[in-house]
Order: C-alpha cells, then sequence, then structure tokens
C-alpha cells in the first residue's frame, strides 16, 4: 500500500459504545489518541479508529483506517482486515 492509498471501513454496532471497555473485554490491545480517536493494536496492524458520531466513550458510528499492515503480510486484503475487525468489535458488545 502506497502512501496516496487509505483504506477506510465504516463500521456500525449495534448499540452506543464504550470503545475502550469493549477493547478490553476483546483482548485487543489500543492507546488513547482523543475524545474522537483510538489507535489499535489488531493481527499486529496498526489501525486508526475514529467515533465519527460522538466520542469514543459512547459512540454507534465509526470509521476504522489501515495505517499500517502487519510485518509480512503482504497476501492479506485491507479490507478483510478491517471486516474481521469490525466484527469482532460487533461481537465484543454484546459480550456481557
Amino acid at each position: 500500500m502506497t502512501a496516496d492509498e487509505t483504506t477506510v471501513h465504516h463500521g456500525t454496532l449495534p448499540k452506543p459504545t464504550n470503545l475502550r471497555d469493549t477493547l478490553e473485554r476483546a483482548g485487543i490491545e489500543y492507546l488513547d489518541v482523543d475524545e474522537e480517536r483510538i489507535v489499535v493494536i489488531y493481527q499486529q496492524a496498526i489501525l486508526m479508529v475514529t467515533a465519527t458520531d460522538g466520542q469514543v466513550t459512547a459512540t454507534q458510528e465509526l470509521d476504522v483506517e489501515l495505517w499500517e499492515a502487519a510485518p509480512g503480510t503482504v497476501e492479506q486484503e485491507p479490507e478483510t482486515l478491517l471486516t474481521a475487525f469490525c466484527d469482532e468489535l460487533v461481537a465484543a458488545t454484546d459480550t456481557p
């Protein structure tokens, strides 16, 4: 992927969700950036997750951007990785 290419996936969660709590429940590492953004390490890739309808503590809509692919994973399509991340995030919102 070149610097000019951007891979962004728009995701919708079933209900307003605290992304920090959900990522912790799913065992996914993250770093806070600000009230709307979190950097996530998922399957060794670096993702930027942006709450598009509020803050990371209560969002239902988000954009997930692939910043850097995992080392040595040229075969995996970025959209596949972002979809898998969003699916795992949705599954974690249903976890009590």
